[in-house]
């Protein structure tokens, strides 16, 4: 009976539908979860109604809990705590969490449960008996992870995230996380943790970056309100998303930002991102310097700022302008808000402001200003976007046509370091193709993760070198190859290079030098991994696979594929190598490899842990004891 539902769950899972309805898929999928799960006598307890939408998806209500289910996710249960949490923020409809990716288990530490989601930031929800229910998601989960999540340096999370402009702050029971979007940077507390995440590349995709703008101005309840139809592309790589009072932006180059009110006003009365040349928003709209104004800034390279004040308005001020304005202190100082867009006169553009008038001259780069008292603080200043040195005459004429100086020079020399760079790459190329010599191979060849650019020629080798990786994010399998948010790294890393290790002789054979064979690869009996094998949850504890079991609730995440895609080795090799490098998919099992190991962590993982799905490989053993030689610990 129980193989029966399992089946029934996976089919149903495994169907491409375009829409899910409360008598077929959902209910289907709804009820076979509850009864694997005990039905009335499990803790979710007997049905409060019917099957109903929720979101793009559906749920059904119990006495202790609650299921959701979408066709991508599966049918999945949350209870108590987290499922107060998670409907708090707008559960499956408006939260941006997504719908629950894994079932409520046990946590990592004592007294602890975990739910993983699936939005696009990668969230999870974890309670703990002492501080409650919290969020973690997007660059602190990111980090969180990279330091050993729950048991790791920062502890448990003791409150959700908190903005302060781009910087997102979130404290945990042992220190605390920031990141700061503008300068895509790490702090911590304790601040030696911070050396850790230097190289923690954390890229927001656009949907996961829109709804972290979003939330750093409150959220549904905040200055923006609640969304507004779908998010939509803006330019080639950019997109947006309108909400009651507001919009945020976003591109790759300057991230997401939240605009609303005159500011946003006058920006699409420009042509917005697309139709001005402003550029998309580098800031959110903020408090200006004097009381009731805002203002935003933007890409473009003349540095430009909308700021409104509530008796002149919403106006441009860039450049030559811009620079002066910020040399006289701004908003706040002699010169005062804005009271018009600047305006051009041959050479000359003047602005007005409040307190004065400043006049900059293109053709000698010198200001004049009304009063004239304020022209000599301006000498000599920096035009953003004209790179104009001190004292010197201005580039382009009132028509914007002519340059003092020809481009040529400079055309040439690109071209010839042109020319030569790619004579040197040839070079590196030929080099790389030759035959290394045989006293060079040292004594075990380790296959090396098979990617787009590996080269059949090339080999890796474990023993006296030290591997050359970048580093990534350990993320749970459901986020596929890439390690960070939004745009993929080439492929996964190691977290740190592999420790020097006698163990890679275990059982080793002299290895000549004849290149591999597929057809001679080593098959010696290994245990194929199943679907009953997998766990769930990187941040939960194993836990029986038993249907009674209070963590584990419908039918296990269908497997990855494992086993394929593995790298053989030739016939001059009698040995079987006892370890494994990540595949381009690091989540995928090398033929012969069952048993994965996390530097970081110190700790391998069988088939049988329920953990072993969700864990990032980065080795993979043919055996138990080849992970102990190597001192690794087996994960409970």
């Amino acid at each position: 009976m129980a193989l029966g539902l399992a089946a029934t769950v996976t089919v149903l899972l495994s169907m491409q539908t375009a829409a899910a309805t409360p008598d077929s898929e959902a209910h289907d999928a709804i009820t076979a979860a509850w009864q694997a799960a005990g039905g009335d006598g499990s803790p979710l307890g007997p049905p409060k109604g019917d099957v109903h939408p929720a979101g793009v998806g559906f749920a059904q209500d119990f006495a202790g809990g609650t299921i959701f289910f979408t066709p991508e996710t599966g049918a999945k249960a949350l209870f108590g705590a987290i499922l107060e949490k998670y409907e708090s923020m707008g559960g499956a409809a408006t939260s941006g969490l997504g719908f629950p990716s894994s079932d409520e288990v046990p946590g990592l530490v004592p007294d602890s449960r975990v739910a993983i989601l699936s939005g696009a930031d990668n969230p999870v929800i974890y309670w703990t008996a002492e501080h409650g229910a919290h969020v973690v998601r997007g660059p602190m989960n990111a980090a969180w992870d990279k330091l050993g999540s729950s048991t790791g340096a920062l502890g448990v999370p003791v409150d959700d995230e908190n903005y302060d402009g781009a910087v997102v702050t979130q404290k945990f029971s042992a220190g605390a996380l920031s990141f700061d979007g503008a300068t895509r940077t790490f702090t911590t507390v304790p601040p030696e943790l911070a050396a850790q995440l230097a190289d923690l590349q954390v890229q927001l995709d656009p949907t996961a970056a829109i709804d972290q703008a979003w939330r750093a101005t409150g959220g549904a309840s905040g200055s923006l309100g609640a969304k507004q139809g779908d998010q939509y592309v803006v330019g080639s790589d950019g997109a947006g998303q309108d909400f009651v009072r507001g919009k945020v932006y976003f591109a790759p180059a300057t991230g997401a930002y939240a605009l609303d009110g005159d500011v946003l006003a006058k920006y699409e009365s420009l042509g917005g991102p697309t139709g001005s040349d402003l550029g998309f928003p580098i800031t959110g709209t903020a408090d200006g310097a004097i009381a009731g104004s805002k203002f935003a800034s933007f890409a473009a390279d003349d540095d430009p700022v909308i700021f409104f004040s509530p008796d002149n308005g919403a106006f441009v001020v860039r450049s030559a302008m811009k620079a002066a304005w910020d040399k006289l202190d701004g908003a706040s100082g002699k010169l005062g808000a804005p009271v018009g867009d600047q305006t051009v006169d041959g050479d000359v553009v003047s602005q007005k402001f409040t307190g004065g008038t400043v006049s900059w001259n293109q053709a000698n780069n010198a200001f004049s200003t009304e009063p004239a008292d304020l022209a000599p603080a301006l000498a000599g200043l920096q035009i953003p976007g004209m790179n104009l040195p001190n004292g010197s005459t201005a580039t382009t004429t009132g028509t914007g046509t002519e340059t003092h100086w020809n481009w040529l020079w400079v055309l040439i020399p690109v071209a010839v370091l042109a020319v030569l760079g790619a004579l040197a790459g040839a070079a590196m190329w030929w080099q790389r193709r030759r035959p290394a010599p045989s006293s060079a191979r040292p004594p075990v060849a380790v296959p090396a993760p098979v990617s787009d650019d590996y080269d059949d020629d090339d080999e890796q080798w474990a023993h006296h070198e030290q591997l050359d990786h970048e580093g990534t994010v350990r993320l749970p399998s459901r986020y596929g190859r890439s390690s960070s948010f939004g745009a993929a790294p080439e492929a996964e890393a190691l977290g740190q290079p592999l420790p020097e290790a006698p163990w890679l002789r275990y059982g080793e054979a002299e290895a000549d030098n004849e290149p591999d064979d597929d057809d001679d690869a080593d098959t010696a009996p290994t245990r194929v991994v199943t679907e009953e094998d997998l766990g769930t949850g990187r941040h939960a504890v194993g836990h029986g696979a038993s249907a009674t079991d209070s963590g584990a609730f419908g039918s296990s995440t269908p497997s990855r594929g494992f086993g394929s895609g593995q790298r053989s080795f030739g016939a001059g090799e009698s040995a079987h190598p006892v370890m494994h490098l990540p595949l381009d998919d690091p989540y995928q099992q090398p033929d012969g490899y069952p048993i994965k190991a996390n530097i970081g962590s110190g700790l391998y993982y069988t088939p049988q842990n329920a953990l072993y799905d969700d864990t990032l490989a980065e080795i993979w053993f043919a055996t138990e004891e080849a992970a102990r030689l190597n001192g690794f610990t087996r994960a409970g």
